[in-house]
């Protein structure tokens, strides 16, 4: 019996399939699959397993001539800016508030009404206080009408500066049912609203310019700040401290302000404010700045540098170009094409400079070497990316030496070797 494909039987031969034979073109197919399969899986497991490609360092250099010119030492401090003068306003008598006259950011005088109390009970007591002391005076004129005893005049006098003192201050509390400003500026915080109960044992306090003082908390009914006069509180290290004095001259940069701000250390404290922990001291330090600002706002992080001294006509080269060999300090020294090492006895350091007082004269050419580590691509045969002195040596070599340092020499290299 014939059977087709699908296993029923039939009649016709046709429908019977014969098997296919493989020809040569499938036979080579295979081969070409085979091999591109196998180099795909080399491949992956060259860059997988291969060592990792050894990394090299390039050398480059840089010649500056030795000059004298004036040179500063400096402390950078890192602070926050603050108003010089604020006030934290509160009631000094109980009540009920029933008017609250200002907002936040509001401008305020000296003397301008901030906020009222229900005064009821305290005019009671002035009436109160008030009649008291006519009692006390009616009784005094009776005693001496009567031509009383030494004692009783005594009694009587001081019944009526009693009197007298009670009404004083039963006038002042009812006086202090208007809360009013201290200071002139702008209004920081409202901490309270109608119908608030106030406390009799708030105060007021204020901050005058270059003092140590806390800042506000929330539990005051009023912050008033005067917005024209600034200060920088921060901290410098102890290996600082007896370098920075009140009075030295300061140049602050803000976020706020496009232009370096002018200003002058108020105060250094002597105690410590807090401590990292790895021991290190930090001392607070206040700077108050130069002339008025409106366009500040407190919080905002500062930047200053302080003056601490200035050295005339200081022979000097980049610390850069100073290292060690043999214990002794040395420069390399270059002369035409030759080099030659050269000791060297410094001074003062000023930031990037260092002060030379032996060894090198005025015009000497000393070279400067830098080295970076690079790493070669086995796929691109060079180095990632290019070396050169683009930001310079501290910030001194390319963009120009602070104040009057050493310029590169002429002719002077920048290149790797």
């Amino acid at each position: 019996m014939i059977t087709d494909p699908s296993g029923f039987p039939t009649d016709r031969p046709s429908e019977v399939q014969r098997p296919r034979r493989m020809t040569r073109r499938r036979w080579v197919a295979l081969i070409v699959a085979a091999v591109v399969v196998l180099a795909g899986i080399g491949t992956g497991t060259y860059f997988l397993m291969r060592p990792a490609t050894p990394s090299t360092t390039r050398t480059f250099t840089r010649d500056v001539q030795v000059a004298k010119g004036d040179q500063t030492q400096t402390v950078s401090v890192d602070g926050t800016l603050s108003p010089r003068t604020q006030s934290e306003v509160n009631f000094a008598v109980a009540g009920t508030v029933t008017a609250v006259k200002v907002k936040v950011g509001d401008t305020v005088t000296k003397g301008q009404k901030l906020a009222t109390i229900d005064d009821s009970a305290l005019r009671n007591a002035v009436d109160l206080a008030s009649a008291n002391l006519a009692s006390a005076e009616a009784n005094r004129t009776e005693v001496y009408d009567n031509d009383g005893s030494s004692a009783a005049k005594r009694s009587a006098n001081a019944q009526v500066t009693s009197a007298s003192a009670a009404l004083a201050s039963a006038q002042d509390d009812l006086d202090d049912a208007v809360l009013r400003a201290p200071i002139a500026g702008t209004v920081a915080s409202v901490g309270l609203e109608v119908g608030d109960t106030t406390g009799s044992t708030s105060a007021v306090g204020s901050s005058g310019s270059g003092s140590l003082t806390a800042s506000s908390t929330s539990s005051s009914a009023f912050v008033i700040i005067g917005t024209a006069k600034w200060k920088v509180e921060g901290s410098i290290g102890a290996a600082d401290l007896a370098s920075v004095k009140a009075g030295q001259p300061v140049t602050v940069t803000t976020d706020a302000s496009t232009e370096p701000l002018t200003g002058t250390v108020a105060s250094v404290g002597i105690v410590a404010t807090s401590t990292s922990d790895n021991g290190t001291a930090t001392f607070p330090v206040v700077i108050n700045l130069s002339g008025s600002h409106t366009a500040l706002y407190s919080g905002t992080t500062a930047t200053a540098v302080i003056t601490t001294g200035s050295s005339p006509d200081v022979l000097s080269v980049p610390t850069a170009a100073i290292t060690s060999a043999d214990g002794k300090t040395v420069v390399t020294k270059v002369t035409g094409e030759l080099t030659s090492t050269v000791e060297v006895e410094v001074g003062k350091v000023f930031g990037n400079y260092t002060q030379v007082t032996s060894g090198l004269s005025e015009g000497d050419t000393v070279r400067i070497s830098f080295s970076r580590p690079t790493t070669t691509s086995s796929s691109s045969g060079q180095g990632q990316g290019g070396f050169g002195f683009g930001g310079g040596f501290g910030g001194g070599l390319d963009g120009g030496a602070p104040g009057g340092a050493p310029p590169a020499a002429p002719g002077g290299s920048t290149g790797g070797r």
